[in-house]
């Protein structure tokens, strides 16, 4: 059963605030399913990703644009984890935060996710296959796009690729 860590899930609460009665709707969702509100959960312990795309769904429901919600949410995460533990003083391309994001990917997720795989990787793009773990693509696309955001980067361009396979360009 595909885990990932608690502070995802957090996050998603947190940033639910700002949406019309959806942290309400989570928190209820959460505490059926684990017992505990957004708030309560361990950050560092595994959770089903079923509870965390459920979570998504119940987020981006109150928007008019439910997929771009989602995608505007991934754009937040980076910039999220940036300002709240800090990225690595090692990151200074965009190569290297799109890489560092791909290994984060299978740290943050339980052994037996599938990792992403780097197809290609040059000075002005990445390409990877990502393999489906049911996940909105919105949400991937948004955490590439956010992460060339916090290094001045708005020009970005994800395009899928392929079954499961997305070029990240810059």
């Amino acid at each position: 059963m595909a885990q990932v860590k608690g502070k995802f899930i957090t996050l998603t609460g947190m940033l639910a605030f700002n949406s019309k009665g959806s942290i309400e709707k989570i928190d209820d969702y959460l505490v059926k399913e684990t017992g505990l509100t957004h708030w309560e959960l361990d950050p560092e312990e595994f959770y089903d990703t079923t509870t965390w795309q459920e979570v998504l769904t119940i987020y981006s429901q109150d928007f008019p644009d439910p997929k771009q919600a989602i995608l505007d949410l991934g754009k937040r995460i980076y910039p999220t984890l940036k300002r709240t533990v800090g990225l690595p003083s090692h990151l200074k391309t965009p190569k290297d935060f799109i890489l560092f994001e791909a290994e984060g990917f299978k740290l943050n997720h339980s052994s037996d996710v599938e990792p992403r795989k780097v197809l290609e990787a040059t000075e002005t793009s990445v390409t990877m296959y990502v393999p489906a773990l049911g996940y909105d693509e919105a949400l991937y696309i948004g955490v590439w796009l956010g992460i060339l955001e916090i290094i001045s980067i708005q020009t970005g361009k994800v395009e899928n690729v392929g079954k499961s396979t997305y070029k990240i360009s810059w």
